[in-house]
């Protein structure tokens, strides 16, 4: 008898997840969260709060589009229903600042940040996509559990640190559109669950005049609860720590959930949940 695999699935035994990551909290956001809603999608938004209610414009590749953050205000509405993480108090960069300045710009920005949410707040995303060894350090000291890079990964892998987190691709990525047809295809060998996770910024969508990629990639992603988890990026963080808590018996036959989640998975033709504070037994 050969040895039993237990694969993990995401909630409610779905074998894919769907999640996008949007930084800087400018205006452009409203008309982003109004699709993504419409959609019935989720996301994480990484805010900068000691820049909120600034004015500015962004030059790139020769076209200027207006960089207005949001109001303080207004925050709570536009990203209701949604994910809000750290981005920096003030964007600096934080993998080139001394510890102690990248400590408070974390700290600083997750305190803000916390008042607007009235709950904890455990993610972020770098700026400028930079980090360092000693920047971890920091993170894991302010207790942040996850950091998303800009180092695109062409796949659906998930995170092996959490702390470096590569997305899958950047929304004017030239792969987009395949990388989409790839996911919805029906899994014929599950070895694991498949992670999309597309980032940006929403005033990008300006610069190239291209809501419509967008839009129309959305709506491609969109409908398919059977099969995809449409989750922020602090849930599929939080999900995949609580599978990673699960014990077992020392013959492998029991296994116990210790943690608030009901977690999924696949042995054999099986599928198993083991609920909150529940053992489950399990086949050989």
């Amino acid at each position: 008898m050969g040895l039993r695999r237990d694969t993990l699935l995401f909630p409610e035994g779905r074998k894919k997840a769907l999640t996008f990551s949007y930084d800087d909290a400018v205006t452009q956001d409203v008309r982003f969260l109004e699709l993504l809603n419409g959609f019935g999608l989720k996301g994480t938004f990484n805010i900068n709060t000691g820049l909120l209610g600034n004015q500015d414009h962004h030059t790139q590749d020769g076209k200027t589009v207006t960089h207005y953050k949001l109001n303080p205000e207004e925050i709570p509405e536009v990203y209701a229903g949604q994910e809000l993480a750290v981005h920096g108090l003030t964007h600096l960069d934080l993998a080139a600042v001394p510890t102690a300045t990248a400590a408070y710009e974390v700290m600083a920005d997750r305190r803000n940040i916390e008042e607007i949410t009235k709950a904890p707040v455990r993610g972020m995303a770098y700026p400028f996509g930079t980090y360092s060894e000693e920047l971890l350090a920091v993170l894991r000291n302010c207790q942040i559990e996850y950091a998303r890079t800009v180092a695109a990964t062409g796949t659906f892998a998930l995170p092996e640190d959490f702390l470096q987190w590569h997305p899958t691709c950047h929304h004017n990525d030239e792969r987009l559109f395949a990388l989409g047809e790839s996911f919805l295809k029906p899994v014929e060998d599950y070895r694991g669950p498949l992670l999309f996770y597309v980032w940006g910024h929403t005033y990008e969508f300006d610069v190239y005049d291209n809501w419509d990629r967008i839009e129309t990639f959305m709506q491609r992603m969109s409908g398919h609860g059977e099969e995809i988890w449409y989750a922020t990026n602090q849930e599929i963080c939080d999900y995949v720590n609580a599978a990673k808590q699960l014990r077992y018996s020392a013959n492998g036959r029991y296994v116990y959930n210790p943690t608030v989640r009901t977690v999924w998975f696949a042995t054999g033709n099986e599928t198993i949940a083991v609920a909150p504070g529940e053992t489950a037994a399990l086949k050989r």
